[in-house]
């Protein structure tokens, strides 16, 4: 720093209260800086505490960090929302109560009035209330000469892997003890055997049509249900673009839509890379593709689940002519296999899917290791997931596939006598 002093100048100073500075004083100053530092009023050394701006200090900082932290994106988490948080208590046996009706009788004149109560019945539920938790370590070197927050980065990601572990049990749970509808892979297990989606030939293809929701709907009506919500993996957003009623009625009247519309956004983004590349980042995805399952015309084998954007919030949407309003949710956590295009697809009503019973809220440990300096911090929390009346409000579909259906029924077409299409036996596996 260079200072110029100019004796011949009135010099009119101010401090930081607005007192006026004296001459004297700022000679002294001047005299101070003029002599290394030292108040010749005194003869001591002057200790001084001046302000660096961070855009002087770059010369002056022996190190320059150059990396990036990159963490992981993480995938929507929609299951702790749609169950009802319940406050567990120990020893504590949950019953959802049914209540039957109630009958009026007639009276006769001063007669006394009968009194009647409601047959009370429900299912006992047994919900077992677990601990889940993990830890992880840091050695003192690692925190001491670290230019990251890695605690904090360690935090984070444990915290978002509790949370995927909390969402993976509740669509097992969810899975596991819905009324298991269709089921193209083991249809005699399910209620209505394997779903009526067919190819062009007129076999069955494992695709889903919209007789086939009706069903799934009906069967819950009949349970005491009224099913309002889908949830499906966002790789299904495909299912119904070709329904093949809405091209038929397209081509039969002159006009209207050939194709169903999608929701949600179905571009994948490189969480990491420039907004404008997508998720490939040099990479290519290969789907599966219909007709040459497991990869694509060139014999590339299709990618993993793992390889696909957990970030895609698309979504199927229900064709125009479905006269239900149903609410479409997606989640990475959905079943979906890319080499065989099979998913599974839940429908279910909102507010009466199942209950997420909380012992203990996610808390941490830390303590020190001082044999081998290493400081270790554990996670923890205590909650168990009850699902309502038996599962009977869920309607599941397992092992849809996620290919067009291409044939239209009641069919217009006219067929030779001598061939019919058959049938398809609903107790055939058709994948």
């Amino acid at each position: 720093m260079r200072f110029t002093f100019n004796d011949n100048v009135n010099i009119s100073l101010k401090t930081p209260s607005g007192d006026s500075v004296k001459r004297q004083d700022f000679l002294r100053i001047k005299n101070v800086f003029l002599n290394d530092g030292v108040d010749y009023t005194t003869g001591k050394q002057v200790k001084w505490d001046d302000i660096l701006n961070t855009s002087n200090a770059g010369p002056l900082l022996p190190k320059v960090v150059v990396s990036i932290i990159k963490e992981a994106a993480e995938p929507l988490m929609i299951g702790t929302a749609l169950l009802d948080r319940v406050q567990y208590k120990p020893y504590t046996t949950f019953v959802m109560p049914a209540l039957g009706a109630m009958n009026a009788d007639d009276i006769a004149e001063g007669g006394p009035y009968p009194e009647h109560q409601p047959n009370l019945g429900g299912a006992t539920v047994t919900a077992n209330v677990g601990k889940v938790g993990m830890a992880f370590g840091f050695t003192e070197e690692m925190l001491r000469y670290s230019d990251w927050d890695l605690m904090g980065l360690y935090m984070r990601q444990a915290g978002r892997a509790m949370v995927r572990h909390k969402e993976t049990k509740i669509f097992q749970h969810i899975l596991g003890l819905g009324v298991v509808a269709y089921d193209n892979a083991d249809p005699t297990t399910s209620l209505f055997g394997v779903t009526h989606g067919r190819a062009l030939d007129g076999t069955a293809n494992g695709s889903m049509i919209m007789d086939d929701l009706f069903d799934m709907l009906a069967a819950g009506m009949h349970n005491g249900y009224q099913l309002n919500t889908i949830l499906v993996h966002p790789l299904t957003w495909l299912m119904w673009v070709k329904d093949p009623v809405m091209r038929a009625f397209a081509l039969q009247n002159g006009g209207g839509a050939m194709f169903q519309q999608w929701g949600g956004n179905v571009r994948m983004k490189d969480p990491f890379g420039d907004p404008r590349q997508g998720i490939s980042n040099g990479r290519d995805i290969v789907p599966g593709v219909t007709g040459s399952e497991g990869g694509n015309a060139a014999g590339a084998a299709a990618s993993a689940i793992e390889e696909f954007s957990s970030q895609m919030t698309s979504s199927p949407q229900l064709p125009s002519y479905f006269p239900f309003p149903f609410r479409i949710l997606v989640s990475p956590f959905v079943p979906f296999d890319p080499e065989t295009l099979l998913t599974d697809v839940i429908v279910f009503e909102a507010g009466s899917l199942g209950a997420l019973l909380v012992d203990e809220e996610l808390t941490t440990d830390e303590w020190n290791d001082p044999r081998v300096d290493i400081r270790k911090i554990k996670l923890r929390e205590r909650y168990g997931i009850a699902i309502y009346d038996e599962g009977q409000g869920i309607m599941v579909a397992k092992n849809v596939k996620v290919v067009p259906n291409q044939v239209v029924l009641p069919a217009t077409a006219t067929y030779n006598v001598s061939n019919s299409i058959a049938d398809i036996p609903m107790n055939t596996p058709t994948v």
